[in-house]
């Protein structure tokens, strides 16, 4: 760092040039529930019965000209296995069982199709894609490729599981998946963890595009509407050699929606009610194609919702209710060689910091974490007072690709965001409505990839990529900013290879390099202004397999390396943060964190398919990795608040994910989730602070085959245990952590048709015992309780017309 110092500097400086885990009880009822979903994966373990000797094959040729398609992909996703056709459009999948499978084939510049087989018998069927028109209506948009993750553990949130969470956050939405829990800041706002990491150390994808909105706060939720994407994935790995920086836990992907090539309108509409919080909200679609013009598609979507203050079991929990704006648009073309588009979309949320949380001197304080009650508990309104927050993010996204020739595409993408960031505090003399904290910040993203083939086994991609940064503080605030302004500059480059050593193997290395330059301009304690200067040169490497030991288990493997440079408010923060209602203080010697994860997945099928069972074994060690300490407590004119300082350790980090799905006996079908997190400070020799505490999540689901004019019936009742922390640092913490708590919840849905299209009614019950809890995760749990019961109703109409 060079810190450079201009003398007699005003401080009015323009922005822009100032910028220049009960113990026996507990593990016994884990260690059952993990080890149910171990021995499923043992080798012997089969899904069909008799011999699996079959062979698919066959040709896949265009279907105008009839020329073979070189290089096709033929994969089936039950299995994860598949096949490259050679240069004759030939391929061979053998050493199948018989069964019914999927099949998807894909081929560069030509529209993806998938298509039933039944195997009984060795057989042999030619695919037809289509350059240049969409005749298979019944064919499937395939926007993944079985090469995306290779290696990478990673789970899905489709979108009817969106559909059922209707009237949730993201971080809600994900948390269901084993492995992924979330950090949260009171009722409204959570962050999603991925295997114990949160925060700056998982990436958030927005349509491709890194979501860059200030998220280096505990309480500063993702900014975006999930239903602007019908699929989220969640890759539970480091993956800094394809997303770098800020993916050392793992990257949170809202999957771009395809759009249509042709076609008449076809939209969807969708409404919701909450009981807890009285909140309602609504999304909807329209999407179609351009008549005349094949290939041009358009779709817009719009949401909102609209909540009062949540309530705990026995009481009100203050000045916590919110509201939400969202909108996007996009308009793409498509043929066999070009595709190009253009993104947009606008987020707005306002939302209550829990009144309860700001207390004036520090008997309060330690009077209000030590009671169990909220110092502050008014009568329920929609009504948003300070202290509160306010942001709006903007997204513009264009991206164009190209089809070089057979063998390889071309793929340029340019993001550009805005966000805004308003923190209200309780001020004296009229001034709650002027913001203590006014951050604005524009980003700029750029990605080039070049997506090859090099012969029948080896394909691959290689790319570069860059991010430029500028972030003001608005003047007015009359407030010393909690941080600097300050400019970043970023540019990386990486490799990535896919190499299928055989039909049932195929592995995965990678490497990336990348540089950060951070430009910071501050005043110091002598009120002069400075301008820090931090670089931060990076790599990451990275090796996978996937390997279908049979077509009814699969391992997936992957060892990385990853990295992450400080965030400026870590380096820099000074001050009180008012949306967690703590005192944070900043390092400028902090250092780049450095990890090393290794992530392996098994996962297998029973009993003719009845079963399924997936076990995620991970651990990860991560140099200089920084955190936000509890360090005391500090009355300020302000109020009384707990104090953070940020500081960098050695940690080990390891886990067990594990998931069981059994089909009973008919209709029933028994699910079973858990998971479990151990952090331990090597440098201190301690348990890490805010891990997550184990949890065991059972359900079991009631879905009839025959329901008349109801379809898609489904039942479902989920307990949740989610157990004490333990594993804490001794007489680190403000209080001990809460207890174990037991929730019980509710699912019911079903869908029939109406008119042109099809109506989706669901209703989802949670915490139905009113159980009075606090969460180890939840930076407010030292004020007040979680929320109380809920019950929420939503309708869908999907509509298309012919």
């Amino acid at each position: 760092m060079t810190p450079r110092s201009t003398p007699g500097a005003s401080r009015s400086i323009p922005v822009h040039r100032a910028l220049v885990a009960r113990n026996s009880l507990r593990l016994r009822y884990l260690v059952i529930s993990i080890l149910s979903c171990w021995a499923v994966t043992l080798p012997g373990a089969q899904a069909q019965n008799g011999p699996c000797d079959l062979v698919l094959s066959g040709q896949v040729i265009d279907t105008h000209d009839h020329d073979a398609l070189a290089f096709a992909e033929v994969y089936l996703p039950e299995l994860e296995r598949g096949a490259v056709a050679d240069t004759a459009g030939r391929f061979r999948i053998a050493d199948l069982c018989a069964g019914t499978y999927r099949v998807r084939v894909m081929h560069l510049g030509c529209e993806p199709v998938e298509r039933t087989v039944t195997l009984k018998e060795s057989m042999e069927m030619d695919f037809r894609l289509e350059h240049h028109a969409h005749e298979l209506r019944e064919a499937e948009i395939i926007r993944d490729r079985p090469d995306e993750h290779v290696g990478q553990a990673h789970t899905e949130v489709d979108k009817d599981a969106m559909e059922r969470s209707s009237g949730r956050t993201l971080g809600e939405m994900i948390a269901v998946l084993p492995g992924v829990t979330t950090l949260n800041s009171g009722p409204t706002i959570s962050k999603p963890m991925v295997h114990g990491l949160t925060g700056n150390r998982v990436l958030l994808l927005n349509q491709g595009i890194r979501q860059e909105d200030q998220q280096w706060g505990n309480e500063h939720a993702p900014n975006l509407d999930p239903f602007s994407s019908d699929r989220i994935t969640v890759v539970k790995g480091a993956a800094s050699v394809q997303y770098g920086s800020d993916a050392i836990g793992g990257v949170v992907i809202t999957e771009p929606v395809e759009l249509p090539r042709e076609g008449p309108l076809s939209g969807e509409v969708r409404g919701v009610g909450m009981l807890n919080g009285q909140a309602i909200g609504g999304n909807g679609l329209l999407q179609g194609g351009v008549k005349g013009v094949h290939g041009l598609g358009w779709r817009v979507q719009g949401s909102g919702r609209s909540m009062g203050d949540s309530r705990a079991a026995d009481y009100n929990l203050s000045n916590t209710g919110m509201h939400e704006t969202g909108a996007s648009a996009a308009l793409g073309f498509r043929n066999h060689r070009w595709n190009a588009s253009a993104y947009g979309s606008w987020y707005a949320r306002e939302l209550g910091i829990l009144r309860a949380a700001h207390i004036g001197n520090l008997t309060d304080l330690q009077n209000a974490i030590s009671s169990g009650t909220p110092w502050y508990i008014g009568d329920h309104t929609r009504t948003i007072a300070a202290p509160r927050q306010t942001v709006e993010h903007l997204l513009a996204k264009a991206e164009a690709g190209y089809a070089v020739n057979e063998r390889g595409r071309l793929a340029l993408t340019y993001g550009y965001q805005i966000d805004d960031r308003q923190e209200y505090d309780v001020r004296r003399a009229d001034r709650s409505d002027t913001p203590a904290l006014d951050l604005h910040l524009i980003t700029h993203t750029g990605d080039a990839a070049y997506k090859h083939w090099l012969g029948k086994r080896v394909h691959g991609k290689v790319g570069l990529s860059g991010v430029y940064q500028e972030n003001v503080n608005i003047p007015g605030t009359g407030i010393r900013p909690l941080i600097p302004n300050y400019r970043k500059q970023s540019g990386g480059a990486y490799l990535i290879e896919h190499f299928t050593a055989t039909e049932k193997l195929e592995l995965e290395a990678g490497a990336r390099i990348e540089r950060t330059h951070l430009l910071v301009a501050k005043y110091d304690a002598t009120n002069l202004l400075i301008l820090p200067e931090h670089d931060f040169l990076n790599h990451a490497l990275s090796v996978g397999a996937n390997w279908s030991v049979a077509d009814s288990a699969r391992i997936r493997f992957n060892l990385s390396n990853a990295f992450r440079p400080p965030h400026v408010s870590e380096l820099y923060s000074e001050g009180l943060h008012h949306g967690s209602a703590a005192i944070e203080v900043g390092d400028a010697s902090l250092r780049s964190e450095r990890a090393v994860k290794g992530v392996i997945d098994l996962e297998t099928a029973l009993f003719n398919g009845r079963a399924h069972a997936l076990v995620t074994a991970h651990a990860s060690r991560i140099n200089h990795f920084i955190y936000l300490r509890p360090s005391g407590y500090q009355l300020t004119i302000r109020g009384a608040f707990p104090v953070f300082n940020y500081v960098a350790t050695d940690a080990l980090i390891s886990g067990l994910d594990a998931s069981f799905d059994l089909r009973i006996t008919g209709p029933f079908t028994w699910k079973l989730r858990a998971s479990t997190v151990r952090g331990r400070d090597l440098a201190n020799d301690e348990w890490l602070f805010q891990m997550p505490s184990d949890r065991v999540e059972n359900s079991i689901a009631f879905a009839p085959r025959n329901t008349g004019t109801w379809k898609e019936v489904e039942l479902a009742a989920t307990s949740s245990f989610v157990f004490e922390q333990r594993r804490i640092p001794v007489d680190l913490d403000f209080t001990t952590p809460p207890p174990t708590y037991h929730l019980l919840g509710i699912s019911a849905s079903a869908a029939r048709p109406l008119g042109k299209g099809e109506l989706r009614v669901g209703l989802r019950g949670s915490n139905l015992f009113n159980t009075a809890y606090r969460d180890y995760l939840d930076r407010f749990r030292y004020y007040a309780d979680a929320r109380g019961i809920d019950i929420a109703l939503w309708i869908t109409y999907r509509f298309r017309n012919t």
